[in-house]
């Protein structure tokens, strides 16, 4: 059985890549709207932040989605990973801290928040796998 595990080694490099694309696309998928459509978006987002007592709720709710937005599309291209990823875990550790638990959220609402912080933790500290263009990048070197 080690032998096989041995073998299936080789392909830990596209590992990150399959978490890019999920939760790339899961992050799009929620903030896509907001940041395509600022004008109805974003002063919705901003109702909610100052509701949650947020300084500057429209400010902060349009940092908030282009940070996600831009963010999710460098983590599925696999460009400036870590830097996105280090953008996404400030981003999503306020959604957690004071989106989530300060309100006493359920875990289940709270579980999404959760999965993205815990994936810009791993492509931070292990970086884009392959394929990205942070690896073609480095190949270049």
């Amino acid at each position: 059985m080690k032998k096989v595990f041995n073998t299936l080694d080789r392909y830990r490099p596209y590992a990150p890549f399959l978490l890019r694309l999920a939760f790339g696309y899961q992050i799009l998928d929620v903030v896509g709207h907001t940041a395509l459509h600022p004008a109805e978006g974003v002063p919705g987002y901003a109702d909610w932040l100052k509701s949650l007592g947020f300084p500057l709720p429209l400010v902060s709710a349009a940092l908030s989605a282009y940070a996600e937005f831009f963010g999710a599309i460098l983590i599925i291209l696999g460009l400036w990973t870590r830097w996105a990823a280090v953008v996404l875990f400030i981003n999503f550790t306020f959604a957690v801290l004071m989106g989530h638990l300060a309100i006493g959220d359920t875990y289940k609402n709270t579980f999404p928040a959760l999965n993205i912080l815990a994936m810009s933790v791993f492509l931070f500290l292990n970086g884009p796998g392959k394929p990205s263009v942070d690896e073609g990048f480095r190949t270049h070197e």
